[in-house]
């Protein structure tokens, strides 16, 4: 009797530990469209991720033409068009929180050397 209540208590235990988390790898089709930055900033990038790995990504009116692939885990590479897809490239971190439906690139604009955060939700 003890052991199936500590196999229930464990059971429910993982269960509800698998239920928590909320930051997920994103794959292409959750990403695809338009998203603005969450920053209480004047200026506000927007990156629109469209099919076939094409991006733009818009820094205060400079719209950057990028190629995307979503690589291994919490990994994204963007390209300019003509390096895609083997070529020179940057790497950043990804995840995405479907609670707060909010897209996270890591590095994406590097500040004065550190490494920054842009957060990102749906435009």
């Amino acid at each position: 009797m003890m052991k199936n209540v500590f196999r229930t208590g464990l059971f429910l235990l993982l269960l509800l530990g698998a239920g928590c988390s909320k930051e997920k790898f994103p794959d292409e089709f959750v990403i695809l469209g338009t998203w603005i930055e969450k920053a209480d900033v004047q200026q506000r990038m927007e990156i629109d991720f469209r099919s076939s790995n094409r991006a733009f990504l818009n820094k205060g009116g400079n719209i950057d033409t990028l190629m995307y692939r979503i690589d291994k885990k919490d990994e994204l590479l963007l390209f300019r068009p003509q390096d895609f897809p083997d070529g020179q490239r940057t790497i950043h971190k990804l995840t995405y929180n479907r609670r707060k439906e909010e897209l996270s690139i890591y590095n994406l604009i590097i500040t004065h050397g550190e490494p920054s955060v842009s957060v990102f939700v749906r435009k």
